[in-house]
């Protein structure tokens, strides 16, 4: 896929209808999270990816409480018919390239751990143990920009 041509990504300070659709899906509908939105989302950056103008992925950034310089990605979501066509690395591209234009040089997230081996590829390294976000293992990782 083209990702120059058949793709835009947008960014909002609040959640818009398609961020919150992508969401929903992916978290709540296909993983069964019940604590999707919360006060956080109030003080991030919301990325959307549209593909041929429809919604296909998003995330959300926002600075870290620990230094000015270290960014938390979160609620990172690709609809499912949009997946294994490398959106998913364009779209966490796009994340660091934004956190870098906020000041940002350290990038930490949590990831689920079935997608621990996506981070790794993108140069994410695991810190600590597994850990359980309500009903799934997850794992601390960062990235130095």
């Amino acid at each position: 896929m083209d990702f120059n041509n058949n793709i835009i990504v947008e960014y909002f300070h609040d959640i818009t209808d398609d961020v919150r659709y992508i969401r929903e899906t992916v978290f709540v509908i296909e993983q069964g999270f019940s604590e999707e939105f919360d006060e956080i989302d109030k003080k991030s950056i919301h990325l959307l990816v549209k593909v041929n103008n429809k919604r296909a992925a998003t995330a959300r950034i926002f600075k870290s409480n620990h230094s000015d310089t270290r960014w938390t990605v979160g609620r990172f979501a690709v609809l499912s018919e949009y997946r294994g066509i490398g959106l998913g690395s364009f779209l966490m591209k796009k994340v660091e390239e934004k956190i870098e234009e906020q000041g940002g040089n350290l990038v930490e997230l949590s990831a689920q751990k079935q997608a621990e081996k996506f981070y790794l590829s993108l140069g994410y390294m695991p810190m600590g143990e597994i850990y359980y976000d309500q009903h799934a293992p997850h794992i601390h990782m960062e990235k130095e920009l």
